[in-house]
Order: C-alpha cells, then sequence, then structure tokens
C-alpha cells in the first residue's frame, strides 16, 4: 500500500487525506496543533470548490449547511449600486452553485471522512530527507515517518516550504489588516440569499451568507489596523448597509489579522517525492476569495495525476496542471488591493470583475 505524510490539517491537508484515501493510499495527516484548525469565520466556496466536494461525496452534506447565491450585488461606498449580479442559474451552468459556508463546519465535515489514527495532533513536522523510493518527515520530538510521498500543507509559514526552497521566500509587507466578523442578516436587514462588495476610495467592505441566518463580513481600510478606527471610517460609508451590519456583530465574533502573500510567485512546488499544495504553495489576498477553492482543486488534481504516473512524475504534472490558474488568482486578489483603482472600475465597467475574472479561469 502506497503511504502519504500530509503536513498541515487545513483545507488542503484535508481534502488531499481524503482524496488519497479514497484511492487506497495508507495516509498520515500531521497536525502541530492540539486540535483541528478553525480559524477565521467564512468561507466563499464557489462552483470549483463545490465541485470538488461532490466528487468527494460530500456535495449534499456540504450544501445542507451552506448558503447557496441568487445574487451578486457591487456598490460604491456612497451606496450606489454598480452591479447586481444573477448567479442562480450557475448550478447548472456550472455544475454547482457559488456558496457561503462556516469555516469550522467544512473542516469538520473533512476532517469526519479519516479515522482517528489517521489525523495526528501535536505532531509538528520540521523537515524532511528523501531517497529514490520514498521520503521521511522528521518531527520535532525526532520521530521519523517514512512514506512515498509528502505534502506540505503546512501554510503561508511552511516549514516544508523553506527547506524545499532554501530559505523563507520574501513576503509583501503592505501592512493590510482584514477584519472579519460574524451577525445575522435579519439585524442587519439583507437577504440570505445575496453577497455583496462594497469599494470605497481607501478601503473595502464584503459579506457573505454562511448559513439560513446568519452571514460574515470582511473589510480592509488602507493605513488603518485597530477596530474602534476602523469601526468609524465605515461608519462614514452610511448609504450601505456596511454600519448596520457592524453594529449587529457581537463584539466576539470581530477578529482581525495582517495579511500578505509572496512577493514574488515560487519558481516551484516540487522537489523529487515532497510538493507544497494550497497556502504553502500559493497564498493570496481574500480580493477572490479563492484561497480554499484553489486548495481543493489542487488536493483533486494530485490524487487524479497519482493514480495515472508513479510519485515524482505526478508532482511535477499537478505543478504544470495548477501553477499558471493558482499564480493568477493571486494576482487577481492582489488587483483588489488597489483601492482606487478597484473602486474606478467597479463604477465604470457595468459588470462584477471578480465574476468576470473568475469565469475567464473556469474549464
Amino acid at each position: 500500500m502506497r503511504r502519504a505524510l500530509i503536513c498541515g490539517g487545513g483545507v488542503a491537508g484535508l481534502a488531499a487525506a481524503l482524496h488519497l484515501k479514497r484511492d487506497g493510499w495508507q495516509v498520515r495527516l500531521l497536525e502541530k496543533e492540539p486540535e483541528l484548525r478553525t480559524a477565521g469565520v467564512g468561507l466563499n466556496i464557489w462552483p470549483n470548490g463545490v465541485r470538488v466536494l461532490e466528487g468527494l461525496g460530500l456535495g449534499e452534506q456540504f450544501l445542507s449547511d451552506a448558503a447557496a447565491m441568487r445574487s451578486w450585488w457591487a456598490l460604491d461606498s456612497d451606496g450606489t449600486l454598480t452591479t447586481d449580479t444573477d448567479v442562480s442559474a450557475w448550478r447548472q451552468e456550472l455544475g454547482a452553485p457559488i456558496t457561503g459556508a462556516r469555516r469550522r463546519r467544512l473542516n469538520a465535515m473533512l476532517a469526519a471522512g479519516l479515522e482517528e489514527d489517521e489525523i495526528l495532533f501535536g505532531h509538528a513536522v520540521q523537515g524532511y530527507e528523501q531517497d529514490a523510493d520514498s521520503v521521511t518527515a522528521i518531527l520535532a520530538d525526532g520521530t521519523r515517518l517514512t512514506g512515498d510521498v509528502l505534502l506540505g500543507t503546512d501554510g503561508i509559514g511552511s516549514r516544508i516550504r523553506n527547506q524545499l526552497l532554501g530559505g523563507p521566500p520574501e513576503f509583501t509587507d503592505e501592512g493590510f489588516v482584514r477584519w472579519r466578523g460574524v451577525f445575522a442578516c435579519a439585524d442587519a436587514g439583507v437577504p440570505t440569499d445575496v453577497q455583496a462588495d462594497v469599494f470605497g476610495e481607501r478601503g473595502h467592505f464584503g459579506w457573505i451568507p454562511i448559513d439560513g441566518t446568519h452571514a460574515y463580513w470582511y473589510g480592509t481600510i488602507e493605513g488603518l489596523t485597530g477596530l474602534e478606527e476602523v469601526t468609524s471610517a465605515y461608519g462614514e460609508w452610511s448609504a450601505t448597509p456596511v454600519p448596520a451590519i457592524i453594529a449587529a456583530s457581537g463584539p466576539g465574533t470581530i477578529i482581525g489579522r495582517e495579511i500578505s502573500h509572496y512577493r514574488e510567485h515560487l519558481p516551484t512546488w516540487v522537489d523529487g517525492r515532497v510538493m507544497l499544495i494550497g497556502d504553502s504553495a500559493h497564498p493570496m489576498y481574500p480580493g477572490m476569495a479563492q484561497g480554499a477553492n484553489q486548495a481543493l482543486v489542487d488536493a483533486q488534481t494530485l490524487a487524479r495525476l497519482l493514480a495515472e504516473h508513479d510519485v515524482p512524475d505526478a508532482l511535477k504534472a499537478t505543478e504544470v496542471a495548477r501553477m499558471h490558474v493558482a499564480n493568477t488568482m493571486v494576482e487577481y486578489s492582489r488587483l483588489h488591493f488597489d483601492f482606487p483603482r478597484t473602486r474606478k472600475e467597479y463604477a465604470t465597467a457595468g459588470v462584477n470583475l471578480q465574476v468576470e475574472r473568475y469565469l475567464g479561469l473556469e474549464p
């Protein structure tokens, strides 16, 4: 039986473990934390991500908890509705809807497909060694585990990536802080089947329903890092639902985190029997809300090619198949953090640019 070592228990790691287990691999998911990772509040799972979940047999379960969108609004911070895009037909046209979901529920659903001995919590991987026939993960406590393939799914701080590249990459340092919160749609007077983005001269705000009653919001104001000053700035967007949404959010639900990505795309994701997927390979700003989706597609593509090729060839084929699309999403996501440009584009384009850019990369 072929053995896969997977270093990190986020969406990429869990999805890769499920795909490979289904294909007959023995999987060991090595997670440094003592329990399942649930950081963050909500996720925008687009048709590309939903199709992966359906391929794993989890589509019906996922959609029973998630919110499927009917429409997507884009607004200016002065209250002007610049586009109202009907996405209700995507289920038929693209094979799946665009959805919002609670991150905790998605991770728990993926993890439920693994046995207790297939997820090893409190196992931090420090590095690896390999030869022509196998690869060995070296844990922080000195334990060594050997397999046929090693996947670095340990995110933006990846130790696997650092060894693969010979050191850490350079990150962007623009100081953007992404704030997120959860609110009841009824309390803010917004629909439960419409996601929306609001564009201003200095920042951006959006919200996405995540079940039948609640939504999560996200926002960044350039140059501001504290919640109080960010909230004050959004108070000026009084012609939009933004102030009401923030007011409807319980203080305990609001979190902020500085975000970044690699200043330059990685030259490779592969070293022999070792491969990076998900955020360790291509972290991105959340401008396109594609981080989790790209991780899901990475895992699906890798499993398919491992079924067709030996390990080193499969990893290189996955890199070839995935690098262009994932890196393009990184670039598209960055565009949405050029706030004056994005505001002007949405005011004049007459189309939802996120939708258009996504559809341009649909298979």
